[in-house]
């Protein structure tokens, strides 16, 4: 019998293909320490929904339609499921707190999708939860089908969330991008949004100890949770961070 080769290993052509050696080399290093620790690094992004929106770069013919609501709600789990993508756990409670589903099709075909969602308290990483002001919205759980990355969809869908947003009285989109994620970097500099700060989380894993810092801005001005509150000074003293 052929030994199955496990996800992780199938993906590194895709990953050497679209964030390049030094990026590879990064995530790899960060799954050898998984078992002693793991990291997160994001850029965090804004856009002033009340200036006029950069176009897409999106390569090909796309169309998008958004879900939202109850009404939508059969209809937006259908075009999850024909992505060929786990449905999220908890999708009945995205659609009840009125958080957007974006679809993006060529023709008919289904070929990615993202959420946008307009309530504080999502959850970033190790507890870490969002802080959404008054008429802010952030994007997540972003999805394109292998076939079709590289074709400058995500730009696709984050004009349409975005535009969505604006319509309905959403006057700032705050969203992430993980510092290894060229081609995500490279498309939030083409629709000229705005980094804030930069976000980094460390979970010492057995001691449950995490790290957090943020660059450019204070930590808590987006996000909350234990031991977010201690400030510079605080975290420094413990040296690793508090423990959760």
């Amino acid at each position: 019998m052929v030994p199955t080769v496990p996800r992780p290993w199938r993906r590194i052509p895709e990953i050497l293909r679209w964030r390049g050696p030094g990026h590879f080399l990064l995530l790899a290093l960060r799954e050898a320490l998984r078992p002693v620790l793991y990291w997160y690094a994001w850029n965090v992004y804004s856009t002033d929904l009340e200036k006029p929106l950069t176009q897409p770069y999106g390569r090909g013919e796309f169309d998008v339609r958004i879900f939202a609501g109850d009404p939508d709600r059969e209809a937006a789990r259908a075009q999850l499921a024909s992505l060929g993508e786990p449905l999220p756990a908890n999708c009945d409670a995205r659609m009840n707190r009125g958080d957007a589903l974006a679809i993006v099709y060529t023709a008919t075909e289904p070929v990615a999708c993202s959420w946008m969602t307009f309530t504080s308290g999502m959850e970033l990483a190790f507890g870490i939860t969002w802080i959404l002001h008054p008429n802010e919205g952030t994007q997540y759980g972003a999805f394109v089908l292998p076939k079709w990355r590289g074709y400058g969809i995500f730009s696709v869908m984050n004009v349409a969330l975005n535009s969505y947003a604006r319509e309905h009285g959403i006057k700032r989109s705050i969203g992430t991008i993980s510092v290894l994620n060229s081609q995500s970097l490279s498309m939030a500099r083409k629709l000229g949004k705005t980094k804030i700060m930069t976000v980094i989380l460390i979970r010492i894993r057995g001691v449950g100890w995490t790290f957090r810092k943020a660059i450019g801005a204070p930590l808590q001005t987006r996000f909350s949770g234990k031991g977010v509150d201690l400030g510079y000074a605080a975290a420094r003293r413990l040296g690793i961070g508090d423990k959760v």
